[in-house]
């Protein structure tokens, strides 16, 4: 089975974990089976209210995460970790945006004791890689991850697929041809390899 571990709202699927970054999107994602409601990058703390709210009806957490491409970095870390707190209240998965905040984020996971989470369209390096599987969380790869200089070290981890596209045709497509690549490259069905990790913890 292809599943595509990080896509955004599109066509209705039961074949992606849908991610948003607004709470804004909560009506428009509500009919999807594996859905995520976040707040980036710069969200509210009246939008924590309802990040808890989905969270006890079984939505996961995400994108929640730190983007060095805006400002107000010790706002974002204060959202980010109270949507943290949320998740692990509710033993939910957080679903993790970092933009060259690699670092910091794994501090604050450590800090806040999460160990259910993906670092979704992961770009960083092989030691990160190591250390976020090393605090119980999963790397999700998507085909940008072939731009990075860890890229060939990655791949020889447990890693999840993920188009970051919106659901739909064109998404499942690019998934397709991103699975093709990476079981060519590793001599393991990846996709298969991908689904069986995640519906562990959906």
């Amino acid at each position: 089975m292809l599943f595509d571990a990080h896509a955004h709202i599109g066509s209705i699927t039961d074949s992606a974990f849908i991610a948003t970054a607004s709470t804004a999107e909560m009506e428009s994602a509500s009919c999807y089976i594996y859905k995520a409601l976040g707040i980036i990058p710069e969200g509210t703390e009246r939008e924590l209210d309802k990040l808890e709210r989905a969270a006890k009806c079984g939505w996961h957490i995400g994108e929640i995460g730190l983007d060095k491409r805006f400002p107000d970095i010790p706002g974002q870390e204060a959202i980010f970790r109270a949507s943290l707190q949320i998740a692990k209240r509710y033993g939910r998965i957080a679903v993790i945006h970092t933009v060259r905040a690699y670092g910091r984020t794994l501090d604050i996971l450590k800090e806040e004791g999460v160990d259910k989470f993906i670092m979704h369209g992961f770009t960083g390096s092989y030691e990160t890689a190591l250390e976020a599987i090393r605090l119980g969380g999963m790397i999700s790869l998507s085909p940008r991850a072939e731009a990075a200089k860890s890229f060939d070290k990655l791949i020889a981890l447990p890693f999840l697929i993920e188009t970051d596209m919106k659901a739909g045709k064109e998404e499942m497509d690019v998934l397709s041809s991103w699975n093709e690549r990476l079981s060519k490259r590793t001599g393991i069905d990846i996709g298969e390899r991908s689904w069986k990790m995640l519906r562990e913890v959906l």
